[in-house]
């Protein structure tokens, strides 16, 4: 930006003086906007000028305060602009929520536009319900929560509480819960009612919470077919209704640190996870406890790579094979490989046959300093060496 002075009449003269002064120039900073409890009109104000300032900067929201939304802006079928620039919107115990009265507009609370980049503090986003991608939020950019909740969110696409399409996700000690996602109709899949994550995305979880969540089909917590990591984190008592994957349907690459995996429920294969064909799944120090599968693999389905090192895969249940892990070969698919290193699978239960692992023809299962007891019916069905 180019400042002009202006000389007229004596102050030609006495401009001679300034010749070694250099122009005045405007300081522009990040902004920073404080917005009283419950001003949807000045929230929305807030995010347009944050987006449109080069610096970026940060929107307050009032303490233990609600901003009720009962119409999207602009038609654009967000509560709050689309986020372009860099912004960052902190609350305590502060909500973000689509009103819900009869006949209300459907719409998520937010997005995240290519190249856009929010972070939320201490927010909690609700309410939000939409016939596309990301009941709640939509990414397609940067998105990070920190103490921050996504809940209560429905969609009839992808991602019932996030959708991140080609982004990056980062989840710092927050939570979602009791999201969505459907298929309205039998040709549209509802996969990944807490979170999907697609092929060029990625998604990040840390001291994370992902309870309660429900798909339609595939992906009851999180649906991934890019780059999924989960550390020191809990995914527990989600649900695919009609599919795979109670707690993740991994499509993908999943590395899972430090985590529990308890409780979820798949309507047919893999009741905690399900690694399909093209993905890779590697797991340390994490425990898959009480999940069941209606029919294959209790705890994992494995039709891909998977890795499980000092893991625990106990009280699983499959309703037909592989109570604790279902090592599964498909025709003309590359070889599917399963290995276990210094963990254990034990008192799991499948009412067919391979009470803790049930090996296909042709897949290969490894054990390395590893144990699989007190399985029922039977320990292991198939070729697993060095199973009991």
């Amino acid at each position: 930006m180019k400042t002009r002075l202006m000389l007229t009449g004596s102050a030609v003269a006495s401009s001679l003086c300034l010749c070694g002064t250099a122009p005045a120039m405007a300081v522009q900073t990040p902004a920073d906007v404080t917005v009283r409890c419950g001003d949807v009109a000045g929230l929305i104000t807030a995010v347009a000028q944050t987006n449109a300032n080069p610096w970026g900067g940060t929107v307050k929201l009032a303490p233990y305060c609600a901003y009720r939304f009962e119409d999207d802006y602009q038609n654009s079928g967000n509560a709050l602009p689309a986020i372009t620039g860099k912004v960052t919107i902190v609350g305590e115990y502060s909500t973000l929520i689509r009103s819900s009265y009869h006949g209300a507009n459907l719409f998520r609370l937010l997005s995240v536009n290519e190249g856009g980049e929010l972070t939320l503090k201490g927010v909690t986003v609700t309410g939000g319900d939409t016939p596309g991608d990301g009941g709640g939020i939509a990414n397609e950019g940067r998105l990070q929560l920190e103490y921050s909740t996504v809940a209560g969110n429905q969609s009839g696409g992808d991602g019932g509480g996030i959708s991140n399409e080609g982004g990056t996700v980062n989840l710092y000690d927050s939570h979602i819960l009791t999201n969505v996602v459907t298929n309205p109709t039998p040709d549209e899949a509802g996969d990944g009612g807490g979170l999907s994550n697609n092929a060029t995305g990625t998604l990040t979880l840390k001291k994370t919470t992902v309870r309660g969540n429900t798909a339609d089909e595939d992906g009851g917590g999180i649906q991934n077919q890019g780059t999924l990591i989960v550390e020191r984190s809990h995914i527990e008592n989600n649900e695919a209704r009609d599919d795979d994957g109670g707690a993740i349907n991994n499509l993908g690459n999943a590395t899972i640190k430090e985590s529990e995996i308890k409780d979820n429920w798949a309507g047919i294969e893999g009741g905690g996870i399900n690694n399909g064909e093209d993905g890779t799944l590697n797991t340390y120090n994490t425990s898959f406890e009480g999940n069941r599968a209606g029919r294959d693999g209790g705890a994992i389905n494995n039709e891909g790579t998977a890795t499980l090192k000092e893991s625990e895969v106990e009280w699983n249940q499959a309703g037909r094979n592989g109570g604790g892990i279902n090592n599964e070969q498909e025709a003309e698919a590359d070889r599917t490989r399963l290995t276990l290193e210094y963990s254990t699978v034990s008192e799991n239960r499948a009412a067919g046959v391979g009470g803790g692992i049930n090996n296909w023809t042709g897949a290969e299962v490894t054990l390395k300093r590893s144990r699989v007891i007190r399985n029922l019916p039977t320990n292991c069905a198939g070729i697993v060496p060095g199973c009991s």
